[in-house]
């Protein structure tokens, strides 16, 4: 029980509180080993509970009537999915959900979570502030798919990923200490290729082109899943 409180409190919901606040309910949570490849949620699946990602990726896909799917999001280490279903009049999932890698999922059942919630301010905080970061982040990525043609989707997409690694090191490091700057800066794709393309609703071989393109223009090289921004200021200048 005590290394599940200890993961539970890795992770955004319950981060940077007390382990008290939670330790009481520990032995109601689980944790999953998920493969690469499974289903975590079905659309249609009734949410009993709220998930956490643990170590691994999950991404958040809608399917049509002929089997084809678009990426919705990804859900990194930390992240968390089902708390949209607790309050609202719709208590079923959207929405399917499907390991890209190995994973670990834990898991707080609904009357476990709506206990903490009643009780806990610090509890309410969070996962009031989850919910909002999940709005914004969705904000951004209609801004992404907005946008009029392949070249200006991918450059937003890499520049996203470029503000969220600033960010991550503002917090990590404090303003003082983020590393100095660099004429040239670098991303990783958290996936692969082909899942990347999916998350921009985009053909793999058209987002294949268009790297090559741009790499040729000289706004950008590429090696593996990782992108040097060579040229940042054409990129945002787009």
């Amino acid at each position: 029980m005590e290394k599940v409180c200890e993961v539970l409190g890795q992770t955004k919901l319950f981060d940077s509180m007390d382990h008290s606040v939670f330790q009481p309910y520990c032995s109601r949570t689980s944790i999953r080993l998920i493969w690469k490849g499974e289903i975590v949620v079905n659309e249609g699946d009734r949410c009993e509970g709220i998930s956490s990602v643990v170590s691994g990726t999950l991404a958040v896909q809608k399917y049509s009537a002929d089997g084809e799917y678009v990426t919705l999001n990804l859900l990194e280490p930390g992240d968390s999915f089902g708390e949209e279903f607790f309050f609202g009049s719709n208590k079923e999932y959207t929405y399917s959900i499907e390991a890209v890698s190995n994973a670990q999922v834990i898991h707080v059942p609904r009357d476990v979570m709506m206990n903490m919630l009643e009780n806990d301010e610090e509890v309410r905080d969070n996962f009031m502030r989850d919910l909002s970061d999940k709005v914004n982040a969705q904000y951004s990525r209609i801004n992404i798919l907005s946008q009029r043609n392949l070249r200006l989707k991918i450059s937003r997409y890499l520049l996203e990923l470029h503000y969220q690694t600033d960010e991550e090191e503002e917090r990590r490091y404090g303003y003082m200490q983020k590393k100095t700057p660099v004429s040239t800066a670098s991303v990783e794709l958290p996936v692969s290729k082909e899942v990347a393309a999916k998350l921009l609703a985009m053909p793999r071989p058209s987002f294949s082109r268009e790297l090559v393109r741009m790499e040729k223009e000289g706004l950008i090289r590429v090696s593996g899943r990782v992108i040097w921004l060579t040229n940042l200021e054409a990129l945002e200048a787009d």
